[in-house]
């Protein structure tokens, strides 16, 4: 047995259980949404909190200790890619950095892409902070997604950042070495920005193998900003915090300038417990939980292949997300959501939600026990066959 077979009866403030009347206007659902996992945080990780909490006095502190010496060992082993200690800055989260980044490097009016679809705050980011939202529609093909090329790179002319996942959410897409040298080459062609967002690089089953962006900045002119952060990976969402990656000079002075100056990145002593404890103790930890996640992402699509015909399964190979293809169910939107919750009780994320070529879509989270998952396949078949038989 699994030590992710246990089910843990979490607190009732986690969003997963406690916003389910809001989400879906009922409790009756098996919650496979918001993107955390039902896995027991590593117990380094909450032993290094409670050292850090059972200080006498928490008072301003300095760096944690080693905490970015933990990140350059990980990088080194995790990909075998050398980190200088200047290029890596903490950072309060990826998404407040990713609008941080928008107003050191573009102006109110600017245009900034995203693909689509795409995780469903990018576009709130651009819009809100008064940047117009331009996107280039990836192609679905066999079960994962592809760049549209020409329109990528006639849309970037117009732009000033892009906001790329990697890997991809909903998608779970890891980029191959072409595709990010493809994006990094239209990207320095047009002077635009790359934001890499890595949040789920971490998550990468066995069998692929993710690239983070800035080993492609050798070329003269390539600018991108790498974010990351061990909440996806070592469920850690609740305390955020995060890592930038810049390798370029130029960009780096500018963006860390502006973070020290206006006090947007200080010390924050958990987040960066956090981060050490993950990268120093958690190597076999992570392991297993990747050899888990990928037998249950096989699990899963081999139930929906037998039993639900008309639902196909998107999914490049990273992070607990699997987005499906319910296209050739014939139902609307709407249809559809109700479908799973009151047909099936579950309780998915819309594709809709994720932009255009999201239409017709479910992201499900497979990051809990199996026996949950036992559970919810048994919902979704059932449903299925009575609505295939009506």
């Amino acid at each position: 047995m699994s030590l992710f077979d246990d089910i843990v009866i979490r607190d009732v403030n986690c969003r997963k259980y406690g916003q389910l009347q809001q989400m879906y206007g009922t409790t009756d659902v098996l919650p496979l949404w918001i993107a955390d996992m039902d896995f027991v945080t590593p117990e380094p990780i909450m032993s290094t909190l409670r050292s850090v909490v059972s200080q006498p006095v928490q008072g301003y502190n300095l760096d944690y200790p080693q905490w970015k010496e933990s990140v350059i060992h990980w990088y080194a082993q995790q990909y075998d890619v050398d980190i200088k200690p200047h290029w890596l800055h903490f950072i309060p989260g990826v998404i407040k950095t990713i609008v941080l980044s928008l107003m050191v490097f573009t102006r109110p009016g600017d245009n900034v892409l995203t693909c689509t679809p795409i995780y469903d705050p990018y576009p709130n980011l651009v819009n809100t902070s008064g940047r117009n939202l331009i996107q280039t529609r990836l192609i679905e093909k066999d079960g994962h997604y592809e760049f549209d090329w020409h329109d990528f790179s006639e849309k970037l002319k117009q732009c000033k950042m892009f906001l790329f996942p990697s890997p991809h959410n909903p998608g779970g897409m890891v980029w191959s070495r072409e595709t990010l040298e493809k994006v990094s080459h239209y990207c320095q062609q047009a002077g635009v920005i790359i934001l890499s967002d890595e949040v789920h690089s971490d998550l990468t089953l066995p069998g692929k193998r993710h690239l983070p962006f800035f080993t492609l900045d050798e070329a003269t002119g390539s600018q991108s900003i790498v974010l990351t952060s061990i909440s996806k990976t070592f469920n850690t969402a609740a305390i955020q915090g995060g890592i930038a990656i810049i390798k370029n000079d130029e960009l780096r002075h500018q963006f860390y300038g502006f973070l020290d100056n206006c006090y947007l990145a200080e010390t924050h002593s958990l987040q960066q417990a956090a981060i050490y404890s993950a990268f120093t103790h958690c190597g076999d930890w992570h392991q297993k939980l990747l050899a888990y996640l990928a037998d249950n992402v096989a699990f899963v699509k081999s139930e929906i292949e037998k039993h639900c015909p008309l639902i196909s399964i998107v999914y490049g190979g990273a992070s607990y997300l699997l987005f499906l293809n319910a296209e050739k169910m014939n139902l609307s939107d709407e249809q559809l959501s109700a479908f799973f919750v009151q047909e099936a009780k579950l309780g998915l994320s819309p594709g809709a939600q994720y932009g255009p070529g999201g239409e017709g879509h479910m992201r499900l989270n497979v990051g809990c026990p199996r026996s949950v998952l036992v559970e919810a396949m048994n919902r979704l078949k059932a449903a299925y066959q009575k609505r295939q038989n009506a």
